[in-house]
């Protein structure tokens, strides 16, 4: 059956109590990439920049379906939050910092209506370094990169912000956690772009980071997610989400992927992990985490964009599901041939018809500890989750 965006979405909001009362119900968007892409001319050159009306009709489009969205989150009291899993943008801007925060504010705009807390992710596009492909760059400019300070001031000013809780030893962190106290639930942002880069009073970056690799979970992040993250009162529950997957699973190539794993299967085992590090101050480090003494709760999920594809995954030794969102703009997925194959079912963007439900791509997710519904908007599958 073919439906309107918004039809697809009333349909949803009268199957969204399916799991009950404890259920915690979202909505999830990932990988817009609004702004313009950059193209090979006729001699193979990636010189050529898309057509301004093209661009101009992506980020209209997309404005219209998170209006949509954020409708059915405003009217529907069991909607509990609203995430953008990252990649908002390219970041191939020529025109500086200020043009990238612009179009940050016009394409996400319609999230500023909403009535529930809002979660947006730091995507591996969203700091503007990929200037860097530009050709007519002979350098990068370290003044139209987005800062940690720009991301946290100026970029994710959105609904219920002043109840997001970062890192108490960096307060800048793109890392973040909010809790859902009448759900006894803790939201949990991680940054798989954890790179630090220094910056000014006002935000100006002030040296070159390589962001090769650009995937990097730090040791200060994972020391966060032990002491500061898991701490919540026992029987609370975690939902974890980032723009890329788990280590080994179903991501290839985040830093200390390996280790971020080792955390969540201490916990999830009610084992214990640690490990040392030198710290941003040149300070040694010991952390030492103990999970045995919890007694109720769980990570019931896991959700993250990146790959441009749809999957729903269960990592059997972590007892936990992954479920990556598919790309929300018209133009295919490339999952099954990127990072993290490992020959699962990846649900390629490729049906894609204007004035359907299938021009867009948004999940809607119902999860407690014992069972999730994921339900599609788009050209994906919805999906039954049960841990095993």
């Amino acid at each position: 059956m073919s439906y309107t965006i918004k039809e697809r979405f009333e349909v949803i909001s009268n199957e969204i109590n399916k799991v009950g009362e404890n259920a915690v119900n979202y909505i999830a968007v990932a990988d817009p990439h609004v702004d313009e892409y950059l193209r090979k001319n006729e001699a193979g050159e990636l010189r050529v920049f898309e057509a301004k009306e093209s661009v101009e009709k992506r980020i209209t489009n997309f404005i219209a379906h998170l209006e949509e969205a954020v409708l059915v989150a405003n009217n529907n009291d069991n909607i509990d939050f609203f995430v953008v899993l990252g990649d908002v943008l390219n970041a191939y801007s020529i025109r500086g910092k200020e043009s990238v925060i612009d179009t940050f504010h016009r394409a996400l705009s319609p999230l500023k209506k909403c009535k529930k807390p809002v979660l947006l992710s730091f995507g591996n596009h969203d700091d503007n370094g990929f200037q860097t492909l530009n050709p007519d760059i002979p350098a990068l400019v370290p003044e139209w990169l987005l800062s940690d300070w720009d991301w946290k001031k100026i970029v994710t000013s959105y609904p219920f912000g002043d109840k997001i809780v970062f890192d108490k030893n960096y307060e800048y962190s793109k890392y973040f956690y909010l809790d859902l106290e009448d759900k006894k639930t803790r939201l949990v942002m991680l940054d798989t772009m954890d790179m630090r880069k220094p910056f000014d009073e006002n935000g100006t970056v002030t040296e070159i980071v390589n962001r090769l690799p650009r995937f990097w979970y730090t040791n200060e992040q994972l020391d966060w997610l032990c002491n500061q993250v898991f701490t919540a009162p026992d029987g609370w529950d975690y939902i974890m989400m980032s723009h890329m997957g788990i280590q080994n699973d179903t991501s290839d190539n985040c830093k200390n992927g390996e280790n971020l794993r080792k955390v969540f299967k201490a916990f999830q085992s009610r084992g214990s992990i640690a490990f040392e590090y030198t710290d941003m101050n040149g300070e040694n480090v010991s952390v030492n985490a103990d999970f045995s003494g919890i007694k109720e709760g769980k990570i019931t999920m896991y959700n993250f964009g990146h790959q441009h594809a749809e999957l729903v995954h269960y990592s059997d030794d972590l007892d936990l599901w992954q479920v990556a969102t598919g790309c929300e703009n018209a133009w295919g997925g490339w999952g099954s041939a990127g990072y993290g194959n490992k020959g699962y079912h990846w649900v390629q963007m490729k049906d894609r018809t204007e004035g359907t439900e299938n021009e867009t791509c948004f999940d809607v997710f119902s999860v407690n500890r014992r069972i999730a519904y994921k339900f599609n908007v788009g050209p994906g599958e919805d999906k039954i989750m049960e841990h095993k």
